[in-house]
């Protein structure tokens, strides 16, 4: 008995070593809200943060080195489809290398001015119809970018890219982050940013090089949370192909209401030369069910050279996440 008792504990061991050093995550979310798009006088059933399904994953290679990989598929719930068609891994789709230098990772994945600077301060995080980085911080990338060669070529609209080589850091407080993409263009596009978090205080900083020869990006930004409050600044500085100079701005704040609700609000700004292209201002209520769940509900107005009709749109939703 005391020997079969000592061989199982012996197994058991290698189990949890083996489990130990190759983990492989299953992770997704999915979003449907019934609303009405700004532009538009129909309702719809809606994705408001894309809802995606993804396999991460990290093996221990010994000596502190580890194995990386992540792929995320994006899809519409409301039809089964998939949101780009021509893209399965829309999210990410990456292979890599970490250890105490940080990560370096090869493939499709987020620029670094996106997931380090330009995503974090807005307060709807870019998601739901209330967004507003999509009218400020990287609305401007979408024009910077170079149109329908630049989405091709490196994901388009400043969020993602394929064909690239992402650096991450971790310093203390401090991150930085840094990738390159071999697109075909007058420039290969690239981002650094930096991000300081340290107790109420962010701040972040970021500079793009896109695909055309004339156009840049810097943004600057952070958030300060105090009691029950977190405010948010953006701004932005850059070119376009056209090289005419874009600015853009974002103010927003969230309020924590109760053990479960937040109130969001926020207004965006774009111009590019004199012109005011953008203006919006939402408001939003957030209510965690759990930790997985939550209700959610937007209203916004968009103001624009395009959109002269409709210019209000609102969503009533329900997140759940994996």
């Amino acid at each position: 008995m005391k020997k079969s008792l000592l061989a199982l504990a012996v197994l058991g061991a290698f189990a949890g070593a083996a489990s130990a050093q190759s983990s492989v995550t299953i992770y997704g979310k999915l979003d449907q809200a019934v609303g009405k798009n700004v532009g538009t006088k129909d309702k719809e059933v809606r994705d408001g943060s894309g809802s995606r399904i993804g396999f991460r994953g990290v093996e221990d290679l010994g000596g502190g080195l580890k194995a990386l990989f992540q792929i995320e598929h994006r899809l519409s719930p409301d039809t089964g489809a998939t949101t780009v068609s021509s893209t399965f891994w829309q999210g990410v789709s990456t292979v890599g290398l970490g250890g105490s230098f940080g990560t370096v990772n090869l493939g499709r994945q987020y620029t670094a001015a996106f997931s380090l600077a330009q995503n974090v301060i807005d307060p709807f995080g870019g998601d739901s119809l209330g967004n507003l980085r999509g009218y400020s911080l990287t609305g401007s990338v979408a024009t910077l970018r170079g149109g329908a060669t630049a989405a091709t070529n490196f994901g388009g609209a400043g969020v993602n890219g394929g064909n690239t080589v992402r650096y991450d850091g971790k310093f203390g407080p401090v991150a930085v982050a840094a990738d390159i993409s071999e697109a075909v263009g007058p420039d290969r596009p690239y981002s650094v940013a930096a991000q300081y978090a340290a107790g109420p205080l962010m701040v972040a900083a970021s500079y793009e090089n896109p695909t055309n020869a004339n156009d840049d990006l810097i943004t600057l930004g952070g958030s300060y949370t105090f009691g029950p409050a977190k405010v948010a600044l953006g701004l932005g500085r850059g070119h376009n192909t056209a090289d005419v100079t874009v600015k853009q701005a974002l103010v927003g704040v969230t309020v924590k209401v109760g053990a479960a609700g937040s109130v969001l609000a926020g207004y965006a700004q774009h111009k590019v030369g004199s012109a005011d292209t953008a203006k919006k201002i939402s408001l939003g209520y957030r209510h965690d069910l759990s930790k997985r769940t939550q209700l959610y509900t937007d209203v916004t107005r968009v103001n624009d050279v395009i959109k002269t009709t409709e210019k209000t749109g609102y969503d009533f939703g329900i997140i759940h996440q994996f």
